[in-house]
């Protein structure tokens, strides 16, 4: 299940509720077209694993003090934590990506045959893609590199012309 996040209190909340479980979040907005297209994946991902991670979804607009302290200037932004500590960061609207970022940091707990079958999965998507071409929001993984560095670098600047 993915969690809404709806005060920075709520966010607090469900960090320290998290335990040792993998964290998730998922920051979109109402009006971004990737973030509506990538949501029925995240929606599955929780399900799927939702004994060992917690997926939260922060909507920019409303929450402002969280997106500030994170640093995020695009949506979607999916920033992967466990144990306190930030794994990985990416953006971007790839349903793929999302899904083995996942499958990496929630712990080899599955079932061989299940992790089989998502491989399959996954390879199939992988095909269709490169069939039909790359979807909106899709990011290679050098362009994501350059965002994730880039972003505290152009966040400082920012604030050094508001000043």
């Amino acid at each position: 299940m993915v969690h809404v996040v709806q005060s920075k209190e709520d966010f607090e909340q469900q960090l320290s509720n998290a335990g040792d479980k993998l964290i998730v979040i998922d920051f979109c907005a109402n009006w971004c077209g990737p973030c509506k297209i990538i949501a029925p994946k995240l929606e599955e991902l929780a399900a799927q694993y939702t004994e060992r991670a917690v997926v939260l979804k922060v909507n920019v607009d409303d929450n402002e003090e969280i997106t500030l302290e994170y640093n995020i200037t695009s949506m979607p932004t999916f920033v992967f934590i466990k144990n306190g500590e930030v794994l990985e960061i990416f953006v971007g609207g790839n349903s793929d990506k999302l899904a083995k970022s996942m499958e990496k940091y929630v712990g080899d707990a599955d079932e061989p045959d299940e992790l089989q079958q998502q491989q399959q999965m996954s390879s199939a998507s992988a095909s269709e893609s490169a069939v039909s071409g790359s979807t909106m929001g899709e990011i290679d993984e050098e362009e994501i590199d350059n965002i994730v560095h880039d972003v505290p670098r152009n966040i400082n600047d920012e604030r050094v012309l508001e000043n």
